[in-house]
């Protein structure tokens, strides 16, 4: 089991990277500046001629290079949730898209639990106080749990400049302490980002440069990304619109320069299950369907501790 590792009274300064609105900055000065710094000796991803269109990016590469096909990339079975943990090996339990709808989900065992956005329904502040209750029920013997710098789970109407006292203290009961390149006690660097556009919701870009830009600050070295969308071909398709709905700039920044060992995201309900690249798992744990029924259980994924842990 875990537990809550936030203090709901006290909004702390260091776990505004980590609020599900927009409160604070999502990337520190610093985390900026290192970024340019190290622009110039790394992999530079520019934006794809298909950024506007990933159902058309994806006939593309599927057609040219085959990349979202076998053997380059395979359907992954989770592990049970009754299987026993592997010695040596950190358990991640991975949800996301609950939309207030948590009292069905079965929660198993887990060392880390990830959840990729969408928590709430509405983005009221009763909510948000709801989410923090169940996973202090949900996590009440230890472990740590990781959410995304920028779900979009408040309209943008919520995200003012000036919030208001109830919604402050609200989203500060589920900020953890983790900032972008913490290390986790297990030693796992997590990275946490936000999303493209998305209608009106709160803390959202389009799709091309500004979206870019933010997946250019993910370091090197991030052994878990969490972000709301899906990188493109990877769990992403809508099959009501016939459409794939990926990034193609978070799609290439993973396989090309990040390399994580886990993705985990959500937001396409329809798309729930499991990838892998060979070097990348990708986790869609969205545990709504596309009719908002919390059928979908939770993710588990195991994955060897680092040795300098």
């Amino acid at each position: 089991m875990w537990r809550a590792r936030w203090d709901p009274g006290v909004l702390k300064a260091e776990a505004l990277a980590l609020l599900p609105c927009g409160l604070g900055m999502a990337f520190s000065q610093s985390h900026v500046m290192a970024a340019r710094r190290h622009q110039h000796s790394r992999l530079i991803i520019e934006v794809d001629e298909y950024s506007s269109n990933p159902t058309q990016a994806f006939t593309f590469y599927n057609i040219n290079q085959g990349r979202f096909q076998p053997p380059h990339v395979q359907m992954v079975d989770p592990v049970p949730h009754d299987a026993p943990k592997p010695p040596g090996y950190t358990r991640f339990v991975c949800v996301s898209d609950t939309h207030s709808r948590t009292d069905p989900i079965q929660m198993p065992y887990g060392d880390v639990l990830i959840h990729a956005g969408d928590f709430t329904e509405l983005g009221l502040p009763s909510e948000v106080k709801k989410f923090n209750e169940w996973l202090g029920r949900c996590w009440a013997g230890g472990g740590h749990a990781l959410l995304p710098g920028g779900p979009p789970d408040l309209p943008r109407s919520h995200c003012s400049a000036s919030p208001t006292p109830a919604l402050v203290s609200a989203l500060t009961c589920v900020c953890d302490s983790f900032r972008l390149g913490d290390v986790l006690p297990k030693g796992f660097r997590p990275g946490l980002f936000m999303q493209p556009w998305f209608y009106g919701w709160g803390f959202n870009l389009p799709r091309g440069q500004a979206l870019l830009e933010k997946w250019n600050l993910i370091p090197e070295g991030v052994d878990i990304l969490i972000t709301h969308g899906p990188p493109l071909g990877f769990l992403d398709w809508v099959p009501k619109k016939m459409q794939r709905v990926g990034c193609v700039e978070l799609l290439n920044t993973v396989q090309r320069r990040v390399q994580p060992r886990l993705h985990v995201f959500g937001h396409i309900h329809e798309g729930y299950g499991v990838m892998a690249d060979g070097t990348t798992t990708y986790v869609n744990a969205s545990v709504c369907t596309v009719n908002y029924q919390p059928v979908n259980p939770p993710i588990v994924i195991d994955l060897p501790t680092p040795r300098n842990s």
